[in-house]
């Protein structure tokens, strides 16, 4: 009992100072004292990295809410609706200085951006360029030596920075060398966005997803990219019974703007073994759950759900070639249509089951698998930059 007291009164204090550093540091960036993102318009702005002591007292408290928050919703039922009024202050009293509003999401300094005229998120990297070109060049060096190997590799990647820079310096050039780095046999194909209203047709915009429009336009570049000889005929289908406010939402508690989920009209019929075993009704639904109590509940990971470390698609069509995919929730909407032009299609998700605590052999893996060709799908930070270290050089063999 006395633990939670404490506990108790940590919280209340952590969310009274949250208001009173919300008018301190409006007051301290007014006269320069600390530094903060100025923006101009979504092709050029300067994004500076703080390390002055009260941006490091406030990355210290932000990451003490973020280590009580679970504690939190147990003991206040009421957390979200504080969480939003504080959220919503800090937003509102942004949106006076900023026509792009600044909304930090995590403590690695990473932020996205609310435009009020656009009405869209965005989300932007903090690494430096120094740190940029040295995952780049690593990057390069792994993908490089992979295709030594006896498998065809292809590359695809789902970014959005064309329109987007960092310290001046527009991030699309980190993934143009990277592309250009590549040896020859590697080939590689990025999702063409080329300003912000393709962008916002593209991808949700409370959420770091593709949506639907994206993921079809990708699904075309990737056939394309494989050289397959079978394309489905798709339309897309927009729910909205039931609103959605994704991660970038939920991460700031703001409910601005909202998405809907998309998908495609179609069903398929084909066998699948999830982690070498029949699945269960949680595995990619493709049904929404409504009404859920938590406005940010994750209708993306409900409805699409492949939160598996090991899939295999099976079509039944021996004369075609076996697919490895590696990749990251980007391919959940597309991953058994793409399997659609294969024979079998393995699907490997690093951050799950039995990959969370050991490397993969993708070269064993391949051989026994008779597989020719291989995929990376990734959002394309995690590819060009390694950006949430998901350590493709140490893990994946």
């Amino acid at each position: 009992m006395k633990k939670d007291k404490k506990f108790v009164i940590l919280f209340l204090v952590i969310i009274y100072g949250s208001f009173i550093w919300l008018g301190l540091k409006h007051v301290l960036i007014k006269l320069n004292v600390v530094e903060f993102i100025r923006t101009d318009n979504w092709q050029v702005y300067e994004a500076k990295k703080v390390n002055n002591i009260i941006d490091k007292l406030e990355n210290k408290f932000s990451s003490l809410k973020v280590s009580v928050e679970n504690r939190a919703n147990n003991y206040f039922p009421f957390y979200i609706q504080i969480n939003e009024l504080y959220q919503g202050l800090n937003y509102h009293t942004n949106k006076l200085f900023y026509q792009n509003v600044p909304l930090k999401t995590n403590n690695a300094n990473e932020y996205m951006f609310y435009n009020k005229d656009k009405k869209f998120y965005y989300y932007e990297t903090s690494l430096d360029d120094e740190e940029l070109n040295n995952r780049v060049d690593k990057q390069i060096d792994y993908f490089n030596n992979l295709a030594k190997n006896d498998y065809d590799i292809y590359i695809y990647l789902p970014t959005i920075y064309q329109i987007t820079n960092v310290k001046n310096n527009n991030l699309f050039s980190y993934v143009t060398k990277f592309e250009e780095g590549l040896d020859d046999k590697i080939k590689v194909k990025h999702l063409e966005v080329n300003s912000v209203d393709e962008y916002r047709e593209m991808f949700y915009a409370t959420d770091h997803h593709w949506n639907m429009h994206g993921a079809l336009k990708g699904y075309y570049d990737i056939l394309d990219m494989l050289d397959a000889d079978k394309k489905l005929n798709l339309e897309i289908k927009t729910l909205t019974s039931q609103k959605y406010y994704g991660s970038l939402a939920k991460s700031v508690m703001n409910r601005q703007i909202a998405d809907y989920i998309e998908d495609v009209d179609i069903n398929l019929e084909y066998s699948v073994l999830v982690n070498g075993k029949e699945p269960d009704e949680l595995f990619k639904p493709r049904k929404l759950i409504e009404g859920k109590a938590n406005p940010y509940y994750d209708y993306y990971i409900q409805y699409f759900n492949g939160q598996y470390g090991n899939i295999v698609y099976d079509y039944h069509q021996p004369d075609k070639e076996n697919l490895l995919i590696m990749s990251d929730s980007y391919a959940w909407q597309i991953d058994y249509l793409i399997a659609a032009s294969f024979n079998k299609t393995h699907v490997i998700n690093l951050r799950y089951d039995e990959f969370i605590d050991h490397d993969f052999n993708l070269t064993t893996y391949v051989k026994d698998n008779n597989i020719s060709k291989v995929l990376f799908l990734y959002e394309g930070g995690s590819i060009v930059f390694d950006q949430y270290d998901y350590d493709f050089i140490g893990r994946v063999k």
